[in-house]
């Protein structure tokens, strides 16, 4: 069986003629702090769709408080969610400039839920499939953490790839099988981790790891793999339940 071929650097790579083979993606920027402007700016650039799931509209707009001469260059294609959180004054400023601003009232789903709806929507018109990348996805409130992880499973089943990327690192879930994760260390590592979430435990074989694991059960109240270090440009696990990937961001 072939190996599920992982690489966020192909999203983070500063190198704008670096394009070679780079799927094309969606950004959605959730509800969440952007404390690095860097990493904004090459996820935006190198983005084929730009949406924020309500509150990040309030995100990005405070993220120019500083430098508000450059807001204007960071005008999202679409504002999507419950408009609960989004206020009416950066609503009016980004209807302005042309952003689709779309209220969606479904109780039974999150913002970013909405937001991934809204990706399949235009995949489905354009007949095309873009990978997702969603910022400001971790930290802040754990349950917020949680139910960005809960995504990655209700998009397991799907052949896109979805990436959990906050200022700190890049989450992806791993499902059954082999995954082959290439990695750019001038922008990732060193530190990593590998954990079973939402099953029981998982039987985990890696390479490229300063501390690999070989058919080795991990669970909590057992073993977990965190605080690992990268040992090569390439990490390959196989796994028999889904687990969670992390590598640290530069």
């Amino acid at each position: 069986m072939s190996a599920y071929v992982w690489s966020a650097a192909k999203f983070l790579s500063r190198n704008s003629k670096d394009t070679t083979q780079r799927p094309p993606y969606a950004l959605i920027i959730l509800n969440q702090p952007l404390n690095r402007r860097d990493l904004l700016s090459v996820l935006w650039r190198n983005a084929s769709l730009r949406i924020c799931a309500d509150g990040g509209g309030n995100r990005l707009y405070d993220s120019f408080t500083n430098d508000p001469s450059s807001r204007d260059q960071f005008i999202p294609d679409v504002i999507r969610g419950d408009l609960d959180s989004l206020r009416p004054e950066i609503q009016e400023y980004y209807r302005e400039r042309g952003t689709l601003i779309e209220q969606l009232h479904a109780q039974d789903s999150t913002d970013f839920m909405k937001c991934v709806a809204l990706v399949r929507e235009r995949d489905e018109v354009h007949k095309v499939e873009h990978d997702i990348i969603a910022l400001s996805a971790l930290g802040g409130r754990f349950d917020q953490t949680m139910a960005s992880i809960h995504m990655l499973f209700l998009l397991k089943g799907e052949s896109r790839k979805v990436y959990l990327v906050s200022d700190e690192c890049v989450t992806v879930l791993l499902d059954v099988g082999k995954h082959e994760i290439r990695l750019d260390q001038k922008i990732e590592g060193p530190t990593c981790g590998v954990v079973p979430v939402g099953v029981a435990g998982a039987t985990l074989t890696t390479s490229g790891l300063r501390w690999n694991l070989d058919h080795y059960y991990c669970n909590f109240g057992g073993l977990i793999s965190t605080s690992n270090l990268l040992d090569s440009d390439v990490v390959t696990i196989e796994t028999d339940q889904p687990v969670v990937w992390t590598v640290e961001l530069r």
